[in-house]
């Protein structure tokens, strides 16, 4: 157990180091990309997708683990992706208004940045809300297999009846395309976006390695929440998991981050760009973390995790969250939010 926790903090630690150096974790940069005037995010975004997919191919062809392909999350409303859906535009919305993704707030959190604290309070509100009232937004199918037909971990080349070589050629174009037809503002930040993003990838072969599973933050909200609602003596939260891996990762995440620039790695930008406003961070913080565990997953467990090993219910999700993100920027420019 003392390994297991202790490859997890480590692996945290490595993300936490990878989203810092990349600084997809300022408001300035997610805000820029949702308002479509600079791309810097999705140059990391497409890199560490890319090289997160060419280990994840590798791995599983080296029959050393398999793909981690996601399942889809059915709520049993209007679609067997209702979740994805649903999750994917709330992830996109709080992101928007919070210039922070569920990872990204921890290192926020770690750099001082002053939306971080009202971003972090409103995720966990936001898990919390989830958890205590999830039985009243999935609607059980009373019967069994019914319920079991609409749950199924189909990739991208399954649902699309299409090969697994085409459907990696495609992925390979997509990240492509991104970086040559997308520009970002040359020497901003001390690395590249596409170096920034190759150490995201390479966390993600830590996580595989080490943990044998994905990168994903958004469950520490969910499992914070738990335990905080257990202790309150709330029963219906379930039984609570041991060790608590999702909240050692993240203070992995806080850990890593804090070092690399407290050790002279790199410069400390925290203060650049806009500062997001209080009541904006928290309502962002809140729709954010309720939608990643409405849709289970995140810009991480989906975008970068899920995408990466071809999930449908992930590519789903990520078009959900890209969208609405830069739908509610854009309003809020013309509305001058």
């Amino acid at each position: 157990m003392c390994a297991e926790a202790l490859y997890t903090a480590g692996t945290g630690a490595f993300f936490g180091a990878g989203l810092t150096a990349s600084r997809v974790h300022l408001p300035s940069v997610i805000i820029d990309q949702f308002q479509l005037t600079d791309f810097h995010m999705f140059h990391v975004f497409a890199a560490a997708t890319g090289s997160s997919a060419a280990i994840m191919l590798a791995l599983d062809k080296s029959g050393i683990i398999g793909r981690p392909v996601r399942s889809n999350t059915p709520l049993g409303r209007f679609s067997a992706y209702d979740g994805n859906i649903l999750g994917g535009l709330m992830v996109g919305v709080g992101m928007a208004l919070s210039g922070a993704c569920p990872g990204t707030v921890l290192v926020q959190l770690a750099q001082g940045i002053s939306s971080a604290k009202s971003t972090a309070l409103g995720a966990l509100l936001g898990g919390g809300t989830y958890v205590r009232f999830l039985h009243l937004i999935k609607k059980e199918s009373p019967q069994e297999g019914t319920k079991a037909a609409v749950l199924s971990k189909q990739t991208i080349s399954d649902k699309l009846e299409i090969s697994e070589a085409v459907s990696y050629v495609f992925l390979g174009a997509a990240v492509t395309a991104i970086l040559c037809l997308t520009g970002t503002r040359a020497g901003s930040f001390p690395i590249s976006p596409i170096a920034g993003g190759l150490l995201i990838g390479l966390a993600q072969a830590a996580s595989l390695l080490l943990t044998s599973g994905p990168l994903g933050v958004s469950t520490v909200y969910e499992q914070t929440s738990r335990y905080f609602l257990r202790a309150l003596g709330n029963e219906r939260v379930g039984k609570l998991s041991w060790p608590p891996n999702a909240i050692i990762f993240a203070l992995g995440v806080v850990a890593g981050s804090t070092a690399l620039v407290k050790q002279g790695s790199l410069p400390d930008v925290s203060a650049r760009g806009l500062q997001i406003p209080t009541w904006q961070a928290f309502v962002g913080g809140f729709v954010m973390a309720f939608g990643a565990r409405l849709g289970r997953g995140c810009t991480s467990g989906h975008g970068l995790s899920g995408l990466s090993a071809m999930s449908f219910s992930s590519l789903v999700a990520v078009i959900g969250m890209f969208g609405a993100g830069i739908v509610t920027r854009l309003l809020m420019k013309a509305l001058d939010v």
